[in-house]
């Protein structure tokens, strides 16, 4: 009987072992008709390169929960890495945007004011949705507002406003940010049957 319960007991933490580690997902956004041919990920807090030849989702194993820097690098690219503060089982994606790199080299880069706020609570968005003054961020080469965004706001009250499609990489934090920010909020107020009534989702939402 002793050795059934060790065995058991060992069997117990050896499961609860390996159920610290935590399993994320890369993904590839490539936002040029540039074919992606090499690039290097890399988990920074491990010190571990991943040598990469294809702009494909794959899986990585990370210890435990919680606080990682990750970074990608390619010569033909100008790439901007997004992913949550903390990684854990319900947030794991670590999403890889792929950018020309002539967009940065020279002038004309355009961009919203820095000052919009990305942290407010539900009470602040809420008078933000009374205002009529939330809206979603959107990147691209024309300004017209697609029709179900139009019903969208006309629902919910969220907006969308379109920015140029150049952008800095500190603009494109924020846009995604923002977006998240109102993602997490429609959620939490009215769960995921939301999402299906936009089928063109400004970056950071999938």
């Amino acid at each position: 009987m002793g050795k059934i319960i060790l065995t058991l007991t060992l069997a117990l933490f050896t499961s609860m072992g390996f159920a610290t580690e935590i399993v994320a997902t890369v993904v590839f956004e490539n936002l040029t008709d540039k074919e992606f041919k090499s690039g290097e990920f890399t988990i920074i807090d491990l010190n571990k390169k991943i040598e990469v030849s294809q702009a494909e989702s794959f899986k990585i194993t990370l210890p435990k929960k919680g606080k990682y820097q990750f970074s990608f690098v390619s010569n033909d690219f100008t790439v901007y890495t997004s992913y949550p503060t903390r990684i854990n089982k319900r947030k794991n994606t670590i999403t890889v945007w792929l950018m020309e790199k002539t967009d940065f080299k020279s002038g004309g880069i355009y961009s919203f004011p820095m000052n919009l706020e990305t942290d407010l609570t539900d009470e602040q968005i809420e008078d933000r949705i009374l205002n009529g003054t939330l809206n979603f961020i959107m990147n691209g080469i024309d300004s017209s507002i697609p029709e179900e965004y139009v019903r969208f706001k006309e629902k919910y009250g969220i907006g969308l406003v379109k920015e140029n499609c150049v952008i800095d990489p500190i603009s494109f934090k924020k846009t995604i940010e923002n977006n998240e920010m109102i993602f997490d909020y429609l959620n939490r107020k009215y769960g995921a049957k939301w999402q299906s009534e936009l089928k063109t989702k400004p970056f950071g939402i999938k």
